[in-house]
C-alpha cells in the first residue's frame, strides 16, 4: 500500500500556495497570514493545520508560523513553476513556432530565468533589426560566447570588429564552420587565436540557430519549427539571470566541443 504524501485542495489550490509563498517573506503570526489571505478564521485553521501536518509550517513559541524546510522546497518549487508559467505566457508565440530541441531538459526546467527577456522584431522595411540590435549591444560587451549552426551575416565585418579587442569564443557546428572560415580569411582567423579569440567545433548536427551570451545580455535566435532560419526575432535579455542561463547553455556546449585545428 502506497502513502498518498499530497496536500487536499483545501480550501483551495491558490490558498495553499499563496499560504506558502507568503511565509517565503519571512514569520507571521495569525492575524498577518488573515490580512494576506482574506480568509475567515475557520477556514485559515483549517489550512494552516493542515500545512502543519503536512511539515510544510511550524509555530514558534510566540505562535508565529514559518516555513519548515519541507516548506522552503515546496515554496522554492513554486516559485520556480510561477515564474517559468510567466515566461512560456509572456513569450507564447515564440515558444510554439520555433525549435527548442537544441535546449537540454535541465534548461528548458529552467526557463523561468528568462521571465524579464524581451522580443526584438523586424519589421517588413527593417528586416534585420533584431540582428542589428546585437551587433550594437556586442560593441559594449567584453566577453563574448557565441553558438551557431548558421552562417552569421557579415561575418567578416563582426570578426574585424571584435575579435582582436574582446575575449571572444565561438561554437559553430561543421555544418557552419568552414564557411564561416572561408568567409572570414583562414590567415586573419589563425591571427585572432594568438590572441584571446578561441574557435570550436560541434560535430553533432545541432538545430541552435545564432546564440550569443556575453556580461552584458543575452540573445537567442533560433530555427522555425519548419527548419526555416531567419533574423527577424530575437529573445533578448539584460538580466543577470538570463545571462546566467545563457552562460549555463553556453557551458553545456562548450564541454564536448572541440579546438578547431588551423594548421
Amino acid at each position: 500500500m502506497t502513502t498518498d504524501y499530497t496536500i487536499s485542495l483545501s480550501p483551495s489550490p491558490n490558498l495553499r500556495t499563496t499560504t506558502l509563498l507568503s511565509l517565503t517573506e519571512g514569520k507571521k503570526n495569525l492575524m498577518d497570514l488573515r490580512g494576506d489571505l482574506n480568509l475567515s478564521p475557520t477556514n485559515i485553521s483549517h489550512l494552516l493545520r493542515e500545512l502543519e501536518e503536512h511539515k510544510c509550517i511550524r509555530q514558534d513559541a510566540e505562535r508565529h508560523y514559518f516555513l519548515t524546510n519541507i516548506g522552503k522546497i515546496i515554496a522554492n518549487g513554486l516559485v520556480d513553476l510561477n515564474d517559468t508559467m510567466e515566461t512560456l505566457y509572456k513569450f507564447e508565440s515564440f515558444w510554439l513556432e520555433h525549435d527548442l530541441s537544441a535546449i537540454p531538459d535541465h534548461l528548458l526546467d529552467c526557463l523561468g530565468q528568462l521571465k524579464d527577456s524581451h522580443i526584438i522584431s523586424g519589421t517588413p522595411v527593417l528586416i534585420f533589426k533584431a540582428y542589428e540590435t546585437v551587433i550594437n549591444l556586442l560593441r559594449e560587451a567584453k566577453k563574448i560566447k557565441v553558438i551557431s549552426s548558421v552562417l552569421i551575416p557579415d561575418i567578416k565585418l563582426l570578426f574585424d570588429m571584435l575579435a582582436a579587442e574582446k575575449d571572444m569564443r565561438i561554437i559553430l557546428t561543421a555544418d557552419a564552420l568552414h564557411p564561416s572560415i572561408e568567409a572570414v580569411g583562414l590567415e586573419q582567423v589563425r591571427k585572432a587565436v594568438q590572441n584571446d579569440f578561441k574557435l570550436h567545433m560541434l560535430r553533432q548536427n545541432l538545430k541552435i540557430g545564432f546564440f550569443v551570451v556575453t556580461d552584458r545580455f543575452m540573445g537567442f535566435v533560433p530555427y522555425r519549427l519548419d527548419g526555416t532560419f531567419d533574423w527577424s526575432r530575437d529573445l533578448l535579455s539584460c538580466d543577470k539571470t538570463a545571462i546566467d542561463w545563457g552562460l549555463a547553455l553556453f557551458n553545456h556546449y562548450a564541454e564536448i566541443a572541440e579546438s578547431v585545428d588551423l594548421s
